[in-house]
């Protein structure tokens, strides 16, 4: 067990995990063998760092390291435990400039990181957002997120979420991670997710436009797909065409619909999109969605 070098911050959403099976396992995830440098998100007093180096130095010598920390009590605590072998950004992922710091990492980046609860998300979607992501992202979510990030059609985990993961990103659920891995132990389970970025296998309109008609046909769940998008102000006559052009029942829900039919319908519904009334949701295509 590897013991926390400082009293994690409840304010920070802190939780140390300290399973050594569970590091390890990690950091062999977060490095394939073609890696050009890895990112660290949280490496709060370097738990998880110390295996991801030494499979690194596996990998290849001296592969470059940065690290993404907010809580300013840990660079001593860093600095004193792996000196000079790593560089440290301070802030919070969710707003780095996410090009600029992968850019300098080579074609293959790989980004890790035991995410806080509340903003994993939103870290995970600014990721997906650089022009250029990372090869791979190995994060440590709540678990009920992960069933969603990986939820098929038809399970009652299947949201926005799931469609627009997996629409840019290749989605596993790697293995669970019991509450007692951590000190402190959360209130919750967690599982860790494997998400590789490409592009998508089924044709687009622009992401702006997709991300509507998928966070529109959502965003009334005990609805159908068709009045779902008729009280967002989608056309329903055109809705039901392309409806039925899909051999799809005009009282299909959202839930319903796997991934190249999401993207065939945003096709075809591209050119009748209403304006959009509210803020950029996750997976907008925007910096900080």
């Amino acid at each position: 067990m590897v013991r926390p070098a400082l009293a994690p911050k409840k304010s920070l959403g802190q939780h140390f995990l300290h399973d050594q099976h569970v590091l390890t396992r990690i950091a062999e995830l977060a490095v394939p063998p073609d890696a050009t440098g890895v990112v660290e998100i949280g490496p709060g007093t370097g738990n998880l760092t110390a295996p991801l180096i030494a499979t690194m130095d596996r990998v290849a010598p001296q592969l470059p390291l940065t690290l993404i920390e907010v809580d300013k009590r840990t660079p001593e605590v860093l600095r004193r435990r792996f000196g000079d072998r790593f560089a440290l950004h301070m802030g919070d992922a969710a707003e780095v400039d996410w090009p600029e710091l992968l850019g300098r990492l080579g074609p293959r980046p790989s980004v890790v990181g035991n995410l806080p609860y509340y903003a994993a998300l939103p870290i995970v979607f600014a990721l997906l957002d650089s022009p250029v992501p990372p090869e791979r992202l190995v994060v440590m979510v709540q678990r009920e997120v992960a069933d969603r990030m990986a939820a098929t059609p038809r399970g009652g985990d299947r949201g926005q979420v799931s469609v627009k993961l997996q629409l840019r990103a290749q989605v596993e659920v790697a293995f669970r991670v019991g509450r007692g891995a951590f000190q402190p132990p959360p209130n919750v389970d967690s599982s860790v997710v494997v998400l590789r970025p490409r592009p998508c296998p089924w044709v687009l309109p622009a992401w702006s436009i997709t991300s509507q008609v998928i966070t529109d046909g959502f965003a009334l769940r005990r609805k159908t797909l068709v009045n779902a998008l008729m009280a967002a102000r989608w056309p329903g006559a055109e809705v039901r065409r392309v409806l039925q052009s899909l051999q799809l029942s005009p009282t299909v829900r959202a839930e319903e619909l796997d991934n190249p039919t999401w993207a065939a319908l945003a096709m075809e519904l591209q050119a009748h999109a209403p304006p959009l009334a509210t803020p950029a949701g996750l997976g907008k295509g925007r910096k900080n969605s």
